[in-house]
């Protein structure tokens, strides 16, 4: 599984958002890489207006929002 965060640099809130994405899937196992894309041209192609965005495997879950880790990991769940 492959879990993008999007999100400029300097958005603190998009940098807590993979940090709470990597301790889910570090407490839980998830066979899951963490990772956070900062370049203004793809959040510009995913259609993300609002950061942070939040993709797993491809698929745009969410943006601008910032939810607590229990639901990052049903999120993850469901898509197992």
């Amino acid at each position: 599984m492959k879990i993008i965060v999007y999100g400029p640099g300097d958005c603190s809130n998009c940098s807590r958002l993979k940090e709470k994405a990597q301790n889910v899937v570090d407490e839980n196992g998830f066979d899951a890489d963490v990772e956070k894309e900062g370049d203004m041209a793809k959040l510009a192609e995913k259609g993300i207006m609002s950061t942070p965005g939040f993709e797993i495997d491809g698929e745009m879950v969410f943006s601008g929002s910032n939810p607590p880790e229990d639901q990052l990991q049903e999120l993850i769940e469901d898509r197992l």
